[in-house]
C-alpha cells in the first residue's frame, strides 16, 4: 500500500467514525418534581431506567415542548428517554 493509498483509506475510517452517533433509548417511571416551561425541561424523581442509569432525581432537556403540555409536578408519569453522545433527552411523557 502506498502512503498516498494509505492516507485516504485513512480519512476514509476516521470519517466514518466521526459520523456514527453513540444513542441509546429506555424507558422509565418516576413522578414529576418540576417542570421548566421556559427552559424546555422536566425534573424527575425516578427508578432504574434499565441499560442506562439508576435510580436518582435528575432534569432533562425535552426538546419539543408540546411533550410537556398537561404535565404538572407531583404526577406519576412514564417517560422514554434518549440518549445520544452522553445527552440525555426526554422525547414523551405518559401520565398514568
Amino acid at each position: 500500500m502506498t502512503f498516498r493509498s494509505f492516507c485516504v483509506v485513512f480519512v476514509l475510517v476516521v470519517s466514518l467514525a466521526a459520523c456514527k452517533a453513540s444513542s441509546t433509548h429506555g424507558t422509565g417511571k418516576g413522578t414529576v418534581a418540576a417542570v421548566d416551561l421556559a427552559k424546555s425541561e422536566i425534573t424527575l424523581d425516578h427508578g432504574d431506567i434499565p441499560g442506562i442509569m439508576g435510580a436518582m432525581t435528575m432534569t432533562y432537556a425535552v426538546p419539543d415542548k408540546k411533550v410537556l403540555e398537561g404535565v404538572a409536578p407531583g404526577a406519576k408519569v412514564e417517560f422514554d428517554l434518549k440518549v445520544v453522545n452522553g445527552e440525555q433527552r426526554v422525547t414523551a411523557i405518559r401520565v398514568q
